[in-house]
Protein backbone atom coordinates (compact mmCIF):
# COMPACT_ATOMS: atom_id res chain seq x y z
CA UNK A 1 0.00 0.00 0.00
CA UNK A 2 1.54 3.71 -0.96
CA UNK A 3 2.55 5.45 1.87
CA UNK A 4 2.44 2.42 4.78
CA UNK A 5 5.12 2.95 6.98
CA UNK A 6 8.29 0.27 7.68
CA UNK A 7 7.76 -2.22 10.07
CA UNK A 8 8.12 -1.13 13.87
CA UNK A 9 8.24 -4.80 15.69
CA UNK A 10 9.03 -7.49 14.10
CA UNK A 11 7.73 -11.54 15.43
CA UNK A 12 10.19 -13.98 13.51
CA UNK A 13 9.26 -17.68 14.23
CA UNK A 14 9.41 -17.67 17.73
CA UNK A 15 8.24 -20.47 19.57
CA UNK A 16 8.19 -20.48 23.51
CA UNK A 17 8.04 -23.85 25.48
CA UNK A 18 6.44 -24.01 28.80
CA UNK A 19 7.51 -27.14 31.28
CA UNK A 20 7.98 -29.20 27.60
CA UNK A 21 4.32 -27.84 26.37
CA UNK A 22 4.91 -25.63 23.48
CA UNK A 23 2.35 -22.61 23.93
CA UNK A 24 3.54 -20.39 21.05
CA UNK A 25 4.83 -22.55 17.33
CA UNK A 26 6.37 -20.34 14.91
CA UNK A 27 4.71 -17.39 15.35
CA UNK A 28 5.26 -14.01 12.52
CA UNK A 29 4.14 -10.90 12.19
CA UNK A 30 4.96 -7.94 11.76
CA UNK A 31 3.53 -4.66 13.53
CA UNK A 32 3.52 -1.28 12.06
CA UNK A 33 4.00 2.14 13.93
CA UNK A 34 0.10 3.48 14.72
CA UNK A 35 -1.25 0.37 13.07
CA UNK A 36 -3.39 -0.89 15.88
CA UNK A 37 -3.06 -5.03 16.14
CA UNK A 38 -5.69 -7.12 17.98
CA UNK A 39 -4.81 -10.71 19.26
CA UNK A 40 -7.93 -12.66 18.95
CA UNK A 41 -8.20 -16.21 20.12
CA UNK A 42 -9.73 -18.63 23.03
CA UNK A 43 -8.29 -18.88 26.26
CA UNK A 44 -4.68 -20.44 26.41
CA UNK A 45 -4.38 -19.70 22.87
CA UNK A 46 -0.97 -17.96 23.81
CA UNK A 47 -2.09 -14.23 23.72
CA UNK A 48 -0.83 -13.18 26.48
CA UNK A 49 2.08 -14.86 26.23
CA UNK A 50 2.99 -13.23 23.35
CA UNK A 51 2.52 -10.07 25.29
CA UNK A 52 4.26 -10.91 27.71
CA UNK A 53 7.34 -11.08 25.19
CA UNK A 54 6.85 -7.72 23.83
CA UNK A 55 6.77 -6.78 27.41
CA UNK A 56 10.38 -7.95 28.04
CA UNK A 57 9.58 -10.00 30.62
CA UNK A 58 12.40 -12.13 31.77
CA UNK A 59 10.45 -15.86 32.02
CA UNK A 60 8.67 -15.06 28.73
CA UNK A 61 11.86 -15.29 26.21
CA UNK A 62 11.57 -16.88 24.02
CA UNK A 63 12.68 -20.62 23.09
CA UNK A 64 13.62 -19.91 19.91
CA UNK A 65 12.64 -17.20 16.95
CA UNK A 66 13.58 -12.78 17.16
CA UNK A 67 11.86 -10.15 17.71
CA UNK A 68 13.38 -7.13 16.51
CA UNK A 69 12.54 -3.56 17.32
CA UNK A 70 13.08 -0.71 14.97
CA UNK A 71 12.95 2.40 17.03
CA UNK A 72 14.40 5.89 17.38
CA UNK A 73 16.80 5.99 20.50
CA UNK A 74 19.28 8.84 21.73
CA UNK A 75 23.10 8.29 21.67
CA UNK A 76 23.35 10.54 24.16
CA UNK A 77 20.53 9.77 27.09
CA UNK A 78 19.79 6.24 25.31
CA UNK A 79 16.00 7.33 25.61
CA UNK A 80 13.95 5.24 23.12
CA UNK A 81 10.49 6.43 21.24
CA UNK A 82 8.49 5.54 18.08
CA UNK A 83 10.68 5.13 14.28
CA UNK A 84 9.18 8.12 12.96
CA UNK A 85 10.69 10.12 15.38
CA UNK A 86 14.45 9.58 14.39
CA UNK A 87 16.19 12.62 13.47
CA UNK A 88 14.11 14.92 15.53
CA UNK A 89 15.39 16.22 19.22
CA UNK A 90 15.32 14.03 21.88
CA UNK A 91 13.19 15.15 24.84
CA UNK A 92 15.48 14.67 27.70
CA UNK A 93 18.27 15.55 26.45
CA UNK A 94 18.06 17.44 23.56
CA UNK A 95 20.27 15.23 21.00
CA UNK A 96 19.27 13.86 17.36
CA UNK A 97 17.67 10.84 17.57
CA UNK A 98 19.08 7.93 15.77
CA UNK A 99 17.38 5.57 14.33
CA UNK A 100 18.42 1.62 15.65
CA UNK A 101 17.33 -2.06 15.22
CA UNK A 102 17.17 -4.03 18.30
CA UNK A 103 17.50 -7.67 18.57
CA UNK A 104 15.24 -7.62 21.45
CA UNK A 105 16.02 -10.97 23.20
CA UNK A 106 19.62 -11.06 22.19
CA UNK A 107 20.84 -7.61 22.99
CA UNK A 108 20.05 -7.03 26.98
CA UNK A 109 20.95 -4.05 27.67
CA UNK A 110 19.30 -2.30 24.32
CA UNK A 111 16.39 -4.47 25.51
CA UNK A 112 16.37 -2.29 29.23
CA UNK A 113 16.45 0.59 27.35
CA UNK A 114 13.36 -0.21 25.24
CA UNK A 115 11.33 -1.79 27.77
CA UNK A 116 11.09 1.44 29.30
CA UNK A 117 8.74 3.02 26.60
CA UNK A 118 6.99 -0.43 26.41
CA UNK A 119 3.86 0.20 28.89
CA UNK A 120 1.42 -2.86 30.06
CA UNK A 121 -2.14 -3.18 31.39
CA UNK A 122 -3.10 -6.58 32.67
CA UNK A 123 -5.76 -8.94 33.38
CA UNK A 124 -7.45 -7.91 36.36
CA UNK A 125 -4.27 -6.17 38.01
CA UNK A 126 -4.96 -3.24 39.29
CA UNK A 127 -1.37 -2.03 40.51
CA UNK A 128 -2.82 1.15 42.07
CA UNK A 129 -1.77 3.10 45.36
CA UNK A 130 -5.15 2.04 47.20
CA UNK A 131 -5.16 4.68 49.78
CA UNK A 132 -3.88 7.74 47.80
CA UNK A 133 -6.36 9.36 45.71
CA UNK A 134 -7.35 9.15 41.81
CA UNK A 135 -5.06 12.40 41.08
CA UNK A 136 -2.13 11.33 43.22
CA UNK A 137 -1.96 7.51 41.17
CA UNK A 138 -1.84 9.45 37.96
CA UNK A 139 0.42 12.27 38.96
CA UNK A 140 2.97 9.43 40.31
CA UNK A 141 2.61 7.97 36.87
CA UNK A 142 3.90 11.34 35.57
CA UNK A 143 6.57 12.02 37.86
CA UNK A 144 8.20 8.93 37.37
CA UNK A 145 8.42 9.72 33.75
CA UNK A 146 10.35 12.85 34.34
CA UNK A 147 7.13 14.75 32.99
CA UNK A 148 7.81 18.96 33.94
CA UNK A 149 6.19 19.60 37.24
CA UNK A 150 4.41 22.75 36.28
CA UNK A 151 2.52 20.73 33.68
CA UNK A 152 1.46 17.84 35.59
CA UNK A 153 -1.66 18.46 37.35
CA UNK A 154 -2.89 19.55 33.65
CA UNK A 155 -1.91 16.72 31.85
CA UNK A 156 -3.69 14.53 34.93
CA UNK A 157 -6.56 16.66 34.57
CA UNK A 158 -6.78 15.65 30.81
CA UNK A 159 -5.88 11.93 31.21
CA UNK A 160 -8.64 11.71 33.97
CA UNK A 161 -10.97 13.47 31.38
CA UNK A 162 -10.20 11.21 28.34
CA UNK A 163 -11.31 8.07 30.72
CA UNK A 164 -14.24 9.97 32.07
CA UNK A 165 -13.17 9.69 35.76
CA UNK A 166 -13.05 13.66 36.83
CA UNK A 167 -15.93 12.97 38.97
CA UNK A 168 -13.57 10.65 40.97
CA UNK A 169 -10.23 12.95 41.21
CA UNK A 170 -10.48 13.19 45.27
CA UNK A 171 -11.30 9.30 46.05
CA UNK A 172 -9.07 7.16 47.30
CA UNK A 173 -8.44 4.25 45.21
CA UNK A 174 -9.37 1.68 47.69
CA UNK A 175 -13.21 3.18 47.21
CA UNK A 176 -13.77 2.91 43.26
CA UNK A 177 -15.35 -0.17 41.70
CA UNK A 178 -13.27 -2.35 39.49
CA UNK A 179 -14.29 -0.86 36.47
CA UNK A 180 -13.15 2.34 37.76
CA UNK A 181 -10.21 1.33 38.96
CA UNK A 182 -9.37 0.00 35.37
CA UNK A 183 -9.79 3.10 34.24
CA UNK A 184 -7.83 4.86 36.14
CA UNK A 185 -5.21 2.28 35.38
CA UNK A 186 -5.55 3.02 31.78
CA UNK A 187 -5.09 6.78 33.14
CA UNK A 188 -1.89 5.60 34.63
CA UNK A 189 -0.15 3.85 31.64
CA UNK A 190 -0.81 6.19 29.30
CA UNK A 191 0.80 8.98 31.40
CA UNK A 192 4.08 6.93 30.94
CA UNK A 193 3.69 8.16 27.45
CA UNK A 194 4.71 4.55 26.21
CA UNK A 195 5.57 4.35 22.24
CA UNK A 196 4.30 1.09 22.48
CA UNK A 197 1.18 -0.02 24.94
CA UNK A 198 0.12 -3.81 25.51
CA UNK A 199 -3.20 -4.45 26.73
CA UNK A 200 -4.27 -7.60 27.73
CA UNK A 201 -8.11 -7.61 27.84
CA UNK A 202 -8.31 -4.16 29.12
CA UNK A 203 -12.24 -3.80 29.12
CA UNK A 204 -12.79 -7.88 30.13
CA UNK A 205 -14.30 -6.81 33.63
CA UNK A 206 -16.37 -3.52 32.50
CA UNK A 207 -19.80 -2.93 31.24
CA UNK A 208 -20.39 -2.18 27.81
CA UNK A 209 -21.02 1.75 27.84
CA UNK A 210 -17.62 2.14 30.22
CA UNK A 211 -16.05 -0.26 27.74
CA UNK A 212 -16.61 1.80 24.92
CA UNK A 213 -15.13 5.31 26.79
CA UNK A 214 -11.74 3.11 27.41
CA UNK A 215 -11.92 2.09 23.87
CA UNK A 216 -12.48 5.63 22.81
CA UNK A 217 -9.54 7.12 24.93
CA UNK A 218 -7.30 4.38 23.29
CA UNK A 219 -7.93 5.32 19.83
CA UNK A 220 -7.45 9.11 20.80
CA UNK A 221 -3.84 7.89 21.87
CA UNK A 222 -3.06 5.65 18.87
CA UNK A 223 -3.71 8.78 17.14
CA UNK A 224 -1.25 10.52 18.71
CA UNK A 225 1.63 8.24 17.95
CA UNK A 226 1.46 5.49 20.99
CA UNK A 227 1.21 1.78 19.23
CA UNK A 228 -1.67 -0.71 20.87
CA UNK A 229 -1.07 -4.50 20.90
CA UNK A 230 -4.65 -5.35 22.56
CA UNK A 231 -5.89 -9.28 23.23
CA UNK A 232 -9.49 -9.78 23.69
CA UNK A 233 -11.83 -12.62 23.78
CA UNK A 234 -14.57 -9.85 22.91
CA UNK A 235 -14.26 -10.00 18.98
CA UNK A 236 -16.30 -6.55 19.34
CA UNK A 237 -12.69 -5.18 20.67
CA UNK A 238 -10.83 -6.78 18.71
CA UNK A 239 -12.70 -4.96 15.35
CA UNK A 240 -13.40 -1.53 17.46
CA UNK A 241 -9.88 -1.34 18.32
CA UNK A 242 -7.80 -2.98 15.97
CA UNK A 243 -6.79 -2.45 12.07
CA UNK A 244 -5.01 -5.86 11.81
CA UNK A 245 -5.85 -8.88 13.87
CA UNK A 246 -3.85 -12.19 14.40
CA UNK A 247 -6.42 -15.07 15.42
CA UNK A 248 -4.27 -17.85 17.75
CA UNK A 249 -5.04 -20.99 18.20
CA UNK A 250 -2.91 -23.65 20.92
CA UNK A 251 0.56 -21.08 19.96
CA UNK A 252 -0.01 -21.22 16.33
CA UNK A 253 -1.89 -18.70 14.06
CA UNK A 254 -4.61 -19.84 12.37
CA UNK A 255 -4.97 -16.13 10.63
CA UNK A 256 -3.79 -12.68 10.05
CA UNK A 257 -5.53 -10.24 8.09
CA UNK A 258 -8.03 -7.01 8.33
CA UNK A 259 -9.60 -7.38 11.73
CA UNK A 260 -13.41 -7.05 10.64
CA UNK A 261 -12.81 -10.48 8.18
CA UNK A 262 -10.83 -12.32 10.88
CA UNK A 263 -13.50 -11.59 13.83
CA UNK A 264 -16.37 -12.60 11.20
CA UNK A 265 -14.38 -15.73 10.19
CA UNK A 266 -13.75 -16.36 14.24
CA UNK A 267 -17.27 -15.07 15.16
CA UNK A 268 -18.84 -18.45 12.61
CA UNK A 269 -17.27 -20.88 15.34
CA UNK A 270 -19.21 -19.60 18.26
CA UNK A 271 -22.65 -20.57 16.96
CA UNK A 272 -25.67 -19.82 18.90
CA UNK A 273 -26.41 -20.89 22.32
CA UNK A 274 -30.09 -22.29 23.16
CA UNK A 275 -31.01 -21.86 26.47
CA UNK A 276 -32.05 -24.83 28.39
CA UNK A 277 -35.72 -26.25 28.60
CA UNK A 278 -38.05 -24.93 31.67
CA UNK A 279 -36.50 -26.31 35.13
CA UNK A 280 -38.61 -26.10 38.11
CA UNK A 281 -37.41 -23.39 40.79
CA UNK A 282 -38.09 -24.10 44.26
CA UNK A 283 -39.31 -22.21 47.61
CA UNK A 284 -37.31 -19.07 48.37
CA UNK A 285 -34.16 -19.50 49.55
CA UNK A 286 -32.67 -15.99 49.81
CA UNK A 287 -34.61 -13.44 51.21
CA UNK A 288 -33.23 -9.21 51.31
CA UNK A 289 -35.70 -7.15 52.97
CA UNK A 290 -34.89 -2.80 52.54
CA UNK A 291 -31.49 -3.87 52.64
CA UNK A 292 -28.95 -1.00 52.86
CA UNK A 293 -25.28 -0.69 52.59
CA UNK A 294 -24.07 2.80 53.54
CA UNK A 295 -21.12 4.08 54.44
CA UNK A 296 -19.38 7.63 55.27
CA UNK A 297 -16.45 8.52 53.53
CA UNK A 298 -14.63 11.79 54.31
CA UNK A 299 -13.55 11.84 50.57
CA UNK A 300 -17.47 11.04 48.90
CA UNK A 301 -19.37 11.69 51.83
CA UNK A 302 -22.22 9.83 52.28
CA UNK A 303 -22.00 6.41 49.73
CA UNK A 304 -24.93 4.57 49.51
CA UNK A 305 -23.78 1.32 47.91
CA UNK A 306 -26.84 -0.78 48.29
CA UNK A 307 -30.31 1.57 48.61
CA UNK A 308 -33.41 0.15 49.70
CA UNK A 309 -33.50 -3.15 47.87
CA UNK A 310 -35.95 -5.96 48.51
CA UNK A 311 -35.78 -9.42 46.44
CA UNK A 312 -36.36 -12.70 46.83
CA UNK A 313 -34.39 -15.83 45.46
CA UNK A 314 -35.59 -18.87 44.86
CA UNK A 315 -34.02 -22.39 45.21
CA UNK A 316 -32.39 -23.77 42.37
CA UNK A 317 -32.69 -20.55 40.40
CA UNK A 318 -30.09 -18.82 38.38
CA UNK A 319 -30.28 -15.03 39.09
CA UNK A 320 -28.29 -12.15 37.28
CA UNK A 321 -27.33 -8.78 38.79
CA UNK A 322 -27.14 -6.76 35.84
CA UNK A 323 -25.77 -3.14 36.07
CA UNK A 324 -23.19 -0.41 35.29
CA UNK A 325 -19.07 -0.98 37.28
CA UNK A 326 -20.79 1.13 40.26
CA UNK A 327 -24.23 0.14 40.49
CA UNK A 328 -23.74 -1.55 43.81
CA UNK A 329 -24.09 -5.29 42.27
CA UNK A 330 -20.95 -6.34 44.06
CA UNK A 331 -21.82 -5.14 47.34
CA UNK A 332 -24.99 -6.58 47.69
CA UNK A 333 -23.54 -9.67 46.52
CA UNK A 334 -20.77 -9.19 49.61
CA UNK A 335 -23.97 -8.65 52.21
CA UNK A 336 -25.37 -12.33 50.72
CA UNK A 337 -21.81 -13.91 51.36
CA UNK A 338 -21.61 -12.83 54.46
CA UNK A 339 -18.13 -10.71 54.15
CA UNK A 340 -19.93 -7.39 54.73
CA UNK A 341 -23.03 -6.20 57.09
CA UNK A 342 -25.30 -4.16 56.09
CA UNK A 343 -26.70 -0.98 57.66
CA UNK A 344 -30.11 -1.28 58.04
CA UNK A 345 -33.13 -4.27 57.00
CA UNK A 346 -32.62 -7.62 56.40
CA UNK A 347 -30.89 -10.58 54.63
CA UNK A 348 -32.39 -14.00 55.67
CA UNK A 349 -31.23 -17.38 53.67
CA UNK A 350 -33.36 -20.62 54.32
CA UNK A 351 -31.15 -23.77 55.36
CA UNK A 352 -33.60 -26.67 55.90
CA UNK A 353 -36.62 -24.88 57.43
CA UNK A 354 -35.21 -22.76 58.75
CA UNK A 355 -34.31 -18.92 58.21
CA UNK A 356 -30.90 -17.56 58.71
CA UNK A 357 -30.38 -13.37 59.64
CA UNK A 358 -27.07 -13.09 57.54
CA UNK A 359 -27.09 -9.57 56.63
CA UNK A 360 -24.87 -8.52 60.06
CA UNK A 361 -22.68 -12.27 60.22
CA UNK A 362 -19.90 -10.00 58.87
CA UNK A 363 -20.50 -7.56 61.50
CA UNK A 364 -20.73 -9.66 64.43
CA UNK A 365 -17.23 -11.88 64.15
CA UNK A 366 -19.27 -14.91 64.06
CA UNK A 367 -19.04 -15.86 60.45
CA UNK A 368 -16.10 -18.33 59.84
CA UNK A 369 -15.40 -19.42 56.06
CA UNK A 370 -15.68 -22.49 54.42
CA UNK A 371 -15.27 -25.96 56.05
CA UNK A 372 -15.56 -24.37 59.70
CA UNK A 373 -16.71 -26.76 62.33
CA UNK A 374 -17.61 -24.26 65.00
CA UNK A 375 -21.14 -24.59 65.96
CA UNK A 376 -22.95 -21.35 65.42
CA UNK A 377 -25.60 -19.81 63.30
CA UNK A 378 -23.74 -17.22 61.15
CA UNK A 379 -21.15 -20.38 60.69
CA UNK A 380 -23.51 -22.34 59.39
CA UNK A 381 -24.58 -19.88 56.79
CA UNK A 382 -21.42 -19.32 55.94
CA UNK A 383 -20.71 -23.12 54.59
CA UNK A 384 -23.41 -22.80 52.27
CA UNK A 385 -22.50 -19.96 50.38
CA UNK A 386 -19.36 -19.56 48.03
CA UNK A 387 -18.55 -16.61 45.88
CA UNK A 388 -16.01 -16.17 43.39
CA UNK A 389 -14.98 -12.75 43.58
CA UNK A 390 -13.96 -10.57 40.81
CA UNK A 391 -10.14 -10.06 41.88
CA UNK A 392 -9.71 -13.81 42.91
CA UNK A 393 -6.58 -15.66 42.79
CA UNK A 394 -4.93 -18.76 43.33
CA UNK A 395 -3.24 -20.08 46.26
CA UNK A 396 0.64 -19.39 45.46
CA UNK A 397 3.25 -22.51 44.72
CA UNK A 398 0.34 -24.95 45.07
CA UNK A 399 -0.96 -27.25 41.86
CA UNK A 400 -4.44 -26.83 40.35
CA UNK A 401 -5.20 -30.19 41.89
CA UNK A 402 -4.31 -28.58 45.53
CA UNK A 403 -5.82 -25.44 45.00
CA UNK A 404 -9.15 -27.50 44.20
CA UNK A 405 -8.91 -30.15 46.97
CA UNK A 406 -6.44 -29.82 50.33
CA UNK A 407 -6.19 -25.65 49.87
CA UNK A 408 -9.93 -25.18 50.18
CA UNK A 409 -10.92 -27.86 52.79
CA UNK A 410 -12.11 -30.86 50.70
CA UNK A 411 -10.63 -34.02 52.85
CA UNK A 412 -11.77 -37.25 50.57
CA UNK A 413 -9.33 -40.03 49.23
CA UNK A 414 -6.38 -39.17 46.67
CA UNK A 415 -8.33 -41.29 44.00
CA UNK A 416 -11.74 -39.69 44.09
CA UNK A 417 -10.34 -35.87 44.87
CA UNK A 418 -8.52 -36.54 41.61
CA UNK A 419 -10.97 -37.85 39.37
CA UNK A 420 -13.63 -35.24 40.79
CA UNK A 421 -11.21 -32.53 40.04
CA UNK A 422 -10.98 -33.28 36.73
CA UNK A 423 -14.64 -33.59 36.29
CA UNK A 424 -14.96 -30.09 37.17
CA UNK A 425 -12.54 -28.90 35.11
CA UNK A 426 -13.93 -30.48 32.25
CA UNK A 427 -17.56 -29.07 33.55
CA UNK A 428 -15.85 -25.61 32.64
CA UNK A 429 -14.73 -26.07 29.30
CA UNK A 430 -11.28 -28.10 29.70
CA UNK A 431 -11.04 -30.78 27.51
CA UNK A 432 -9.80 -34.40 28.76
CA UNK A 433 -6.40 -34.46 28.16
CA UNK A 434 -6.18 -30.58 28.83
CA UNK A 435 -7.49 -31.06 32.47
CA UNK A 436 -5.44 -33.52 32.84
CA UNK A 437 -2.73 -31.48 32.24
CA UNK A 438 -4.02 -28.57 34.11
CA UNK A 439 -4.43 -30.75 37.19
CA UNK A 440 -0.40 -30.63 37.60
CA UNK A 441 0.36 -26.60 36.91
CA UNK A 442 0.98 -23.69 39.39
CA UNK A 443 -0.86 -20.49 38.55
CA UNK A 444 2.27 -19.42 37.02
CA UNK A 445 2.15 -21.70 34.11
CA UNK A 446 -1.57 -20.77 32.98
CA UNK A 447 -3.27 -18.07 31.35
CA UNK A 448 -5.86 -15.49 33.22
CA UNK A 449 -8.88 -17.30 31.20
CA UNK A 450 -7.63 -20.70 32.02
CA UNK A 451 -6.94 -19.30 36.29
CA UNK A 452 -10.82 -17.90 36.20
CA UNK A 453 -12.16 -21.20 35.04
CA UNK A 454 -10.34 -23.00 37.55
CA UNK A 455 -11.38 -20.52 39.81
CA UNK A 456 -15.11 -21.49 39.18
CA UNK A 457 -14.01 -24.82 39.59
CA UNK A 458 -13.10 -24.14 42.91
CA UNK A 459 -16.03 -22.95 43.65
CA UNK A 460 -18.38 -25.76 42.05
CA UNK A 461 -15.84 -28.29 43.77
CA UNK A 462 -17.32 -27.32 47.38
CA UNK A 463 -20.58 -27.52 46.30
CA UNK A 464 -22.28 -25.18 48.22
CA UNK A 465 -26.08 -24.28 48.31
CA UNK A 466 -25.50 -20.98 47.07
CA UNK A 467 -22.66 -19.83 44.98
CA UNK A 468 -22.16 -15.96 44.01
CA UNK A 469 -19.95 -15.55 40.82
CA UNK A 470 -18.76 -11.33 40.21
CA UNK A 471 -18.08 -11.02 36.89
CA UNK A 472 -17.54 -14.91 35.53
CA UNK A 473 -16.84 -14.13 32.22
CA UNK A 474 -14.37 -10.96 32.20
CA UNK A 475 -11.68 -12.83 30.52
CA UNK A 476 -13.69 -15.68 28.73
CA UNK A 477 -13.84 -15.91 24.73
CA UNK A 478 -17.32 -16.40 23.84
CA UNK A 479 -16.68 -20.32 23.34
CA UNK A 480 -15.18 -20.83 26.62
CA UNK A 481 -18.54 -18.62 27.97
CA UNK A 482 -20.43 -21.31 26.71
CA UNK A 483 -18.57 -24.01 28.47
CA UNK A 484 -18.98 -22.07 31.44
CA UNK A 485 -23.13 -21.37 30.96
CA UNK A 486 -23.34 -25.22 30.45
CA UNK A 487 -21.38 -26.15 33.55
CA UNK A 488 -23.82 -23.63 35.69
CA UNK A 489 -26.79 -24.87 34.54
CA UNK A 490 -25.17 -28.63 35.19
CA UNK A 491 -24.31 -27.80 38.33
CA UNK A 492 -27.94 -26.38 39.28
CA UNK A 493 -29.62 -29.68 37.61
CA UNK A 494 -27.20 -32.19 39.21
CA UNK A 495 -26.19 -30.34 42.26
CA UNK A 496 -29.62 -28.27 43.39
CA UNK A 497 -26.92 -25.55 43.66
CA UNK A 498 -28.62 -22.11 43.41
CA UNK A 499 -26.53 -19.02 41.58
CA UNK A 500 -26.19 -15.77 41.72
CA UNK A 501 -24.42 -13.78 38.75
CA UNK A 502 -23.45 -10.63 39.12
CA UNK A 503 -22.48 -9.33 35.60
CA UNK A 504 -22.15 -6.32 33.21
CA UNK A 505 -22.39 -9.17 30.29
CA UNK A 506 -25.65 -8.68 29.13
CA UNK A 507 -25.89 -11.80 26.15
CA UNK A 508 -24.49 -14.22 29.38
CA UNK A 509 -26.87 -13.47 31.74
CA UNK A 510 -29.42 -13.70 29.14
CA UNK A 511 -27.95 -16.59 28.26
CA UNK A 512 -27.79 -18.81 31.38
CA UNK A 513 -30.25 -16.34 34.02
CA UNK A 514 -33.67 -17.07 34.78
CA UNK A 515 -34.27 -13.56 35.77
CA UNK A 516 -32.17 -10.97 35.80
CA UNK A 517 -32.23 -7.83 38.09
CA UNK A 518 -30.85 -4.63 36.51
CA UNK A 519 -29.31 -2.21 39.25
CA UNK A 520 -28.78 1.54 39.17
CA UNK A 521 -26.96 4.12 41.66
CA UNK A 522 -27.87 0.75 44.71
CA UNK A 523 -31.39 0.58 43.90
CA UNK A 524 -32.79 -2.28 41.67
CA UNK A 525 -35.16 -0.48 38.72
CA UNK A 526 -36.12 -3.61 36.93
CA UNK A 527 -36.64 -7.39 37.09
CA UNK A 528 -36.70 -9.13 33.86
CA UNK A 529 -38.10 -12.69 34.00
CA UNK A 530 -36.27 -14.85 30.95
CA UNK A 531 -38.57 -18.51 31.61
Amino acid sequence: MSGEKEPFVIVRDVCKTFEGKEVLKNVNVEIREGEPLGLLGRSGAGKSVLLHMLRGSEEYAPTSGEIIFRVAMCPSCGWVTSPSRAGESCDKCGAKLEQKEVNYWKDKEERKKVKKSVAIMLQRTFGLYSDDTVMYNVLQALDSRGYPPAKRFRRAYELLKAVKMLHRVTFPAANLSGGEKQRVVLARQLALDPMLLLADEPTGTLDYETAKLVHKALKESTREGMTLVVTSHWPYVIEELADKALWLDHGEVVKYGDSKQIVEEFEKQVGKVEREEYVKIGEPKIKIEHCKKYYYSVWRGMVKAVDDVTLTIYENEIFGLLGKSGAGKTSLARIIAQIDPLTGGSVKIRAGDKWIEVGRVAETGVWISWGATTPGVGEQAATRVAMLHQEYTMYPEKTTLENLTSCIGIKIPEELARMKAKFMLESVGFTEEEAEEVLEKDHTQLSAGERQRIAIAQIMMKEPAIAILDEPTGTMDPITKKYVADSIRAARENLGMTFLIVSHDRDFVNMVCDRIAHMQNGKIVKIEDLR
